[in-house]
């Protein structure tokens, strides 16, 4: 029911330019900001799977709005240190956005260089957070800051004011840099308990995002079938030709094995074991991002020239894919963290 329901928004009623406002209160008008979260903090008792669904759909159709970094990756770390703050993203009444990302990171969430002092009994942060996707739509934002001699903590700040550089993703969705220098802004949790927190909504941004990148590999997909078929040359459908069928044979593989790897990554999230979770989550975030690659490069390729113009919708979903591979390091580095931490063991 939530995919069918997610899928007719998308096929039917969405726009995709359409306003950001307009699209936040149709997700909290169908329960899907709730569908991931406990009861206790306002959800519907619901897990990463049932968030996993409504992403594909929501890739499949592009969708700009940071349904996975509000919905789930910042509710998760605010699930861990200020559960009593949840019922509003489910209600839709707030969108917090997790500032974590740092240019040096790399993939790595143990990264962090912005600094955070205490002033004039309040703190006051300095660095720069990158890559945050969705947070000129945000209303708060949650940033990790190390307190130098204690560790990393958990800040909270509010959207409107801060010191946020515009922009828009090679998919054309909001982002924005983060750029702190001596900004004021409210302790949410210290290092006792910020790290956890952060590493959680960190892998579960890993899986879910992934998740959306396969119902974008989905439409990548059925689009380049659906030209081969209605393609004619020499008097036949292209798609005829063997050749052009392992392609999309191969395109479908890749997809079903991206598929299974984030079956994986969700069954990390809902187990107990911390240590197995960042594993397979960096394991699923690196093979994801080496099928949606694949996929849609071959989406391109198949439908020939047109499928490097601005109209056609192929190219789109590539830019998509390209803008995942992205975010949070690349796949190779998404490897290196995965042999780290089997070395850890």
């Amino acid at each position: 029911m939530i995919r069918d329901s997610a899928r007719r928004w998308v096929d039917q009623d969405h726009v995709a330019d359409g306003d950001g406002e307009a699209h936040w209160a149709h997700f909290a008008g169908m329960g899907w900001l709730m569908a991931a979260l406990p009861e206790e903090a306002g959800g519907l008792g619901g897990d990463a799977y049932d968030a996993a669904i409504l992403a594909e759909e929501l890739g499949r159709g592009l969708v700009r709005a940071p349904f996975v970094e509000v919905a789930v990756v910042a509710a998760q770390a605010l699930l861990a240190v200020a559960p009593d703050r949840v019922g509003a993203i489910a209600a839709g009444a707030a969108r917090p956005i997790l500032a974590h990302d740092e240019a040096e990171a790399r993939g790595d969430p143990a990264w962090v260089v912005t600094r955070a002092v205490r002033q004039d009994g309040g703190w006051r942060l300095s660095g720069c957070k990158t890559g945050l996707v969705g947070a000129p739509l945000a209303d708060r934002l949650l940033v990790s800051a190390m307190i130098e001699g204690e560790g990393v903590a958990l800040f909270d700040l509010a959207a409107a004011g801060a010191p946020l550089r515009a922009y828009r993703t090679i998919d054309d969705r909001p982002a924005a840099e983060l750029l702190l220098a001596d900004t004021p802004a409210t302790l949410l949790a210290g290092p006792d308990r910020a790290s956890a927190a952060i590493f959680a909504a960190h892998d579960h941004a890993l899986v879910l995002e992934s998740a959306e990148a396969v119902g974008t590999m989905q439409a990548a997909l059925d689009l380049t079938r659906d030209y081969l078929l209605t393609r004619r040359q020499y008097g036949q459908p292209i798609g005829d030709f063997q050749a052009l069928r392992h392609r999309l044979a191969d395109m479908f593989i890749e997809l079903e094995q991206a598929r299974s790897i984030v079956l994986r990554g969700l069954e990390a999230l809902v187990a107990s074991d911390r240590a197995e979770r960042a594993r397979i989550a960096a394991a699923t975030r690196a093979r994801v991002a080496q099928a949606g690659r694949f996929v849609g490069a071959q989406g391109i390729q198949l439908h020939g020239g047109i499928g490097v113009t601005e109209e056609y919708p192929v190219g789109h979903y590539f830019k998509r894919l390209i803008a995942f591979e992205t975010r949070h390091g690349t796949a190779a580095a998404q490897v290196q963290r995965f042999a780290e931490l089997g070395r850890m063991e």
